[in-house]
């Protein structure tokens, strides 16, 4: 074998290793997008559960949970009213007959969250043990005190974008994706 072949060889390496480089500069950016995207679809669902989870214990309780300990309970165990009308508001008829509304207390767990596991609540989908950072108190706004909450997560995938949903300085339920 002569240097001309070896000197073709060598090129011939090099060329597939470049390709390979180049090839890998396009393809990991979007297998991290991917990736990202597919996780955080998981994290925004749970922050949506949470969300569902901390309003009707507010409904109940008056105020946003401030432990998970606290959710928890309340989401397993815990009762909400729910208002059914009886008869329709809209029909002359049936406003002279009367309408009526019964409150009723339904279980928080058989109504909102059957066939959930509540016990993965606070833990941030795809990061092991991680849970979600979970605050609440109250704000004054306009010589008013409101109930606040946040839930942020504590692992993101991308530090650039961390998720969450509720806000500790203002009365904002949405989540910073929406």
């Amino acid at each position: 074998m002569n240097l001309q072949n070896i000197l073709k060889l060598v090129l011939l390496g090099l060329i597939v290793w470049l390709t390979y480089e180049t090839v890998e500069t396009i393809a990991k950016p979007l297998r991290f997008e991917k990736e990202r995207d597919r996780r955080y679809a998981a994290v925004i669902e749970r922050l949506k559960q949470i969300r569902t989870a901390q309003v009707t214990y507010r409904e109940t309780n008056g105020e946003f949970a401030d432990t998970w300990e606290k959710l928890l309970q309340y989401t397993k165990t815990g009762k909400m009213k729910i208002t059914k009308v009886i008869g329709n508001p809209d029909d002359s008829a049936d406003i002279r007959r009367g309408i009526r509304y019964e409150t009723i207390l339904i279980s928080v767990a058989d109504s909102l969250f059957k066939n959930y596991p509540i016990d993965s609540l606070p833990y941030v989908p795809y990061a092991d043990t991680a849970r979600f950072i979970l605050r609440a108190g109250k704000v004054k706004k306009s010589n008013l005190e409101l109930n606040v909450f946040e839930v942020e997560d504590s692992a993101p995938f991308d530090t650039r974008k961390v998720l969450r949903v509720g806000s500790m300085v203002d009365a904002n339920l949405s989540g910073n994706w929406e």
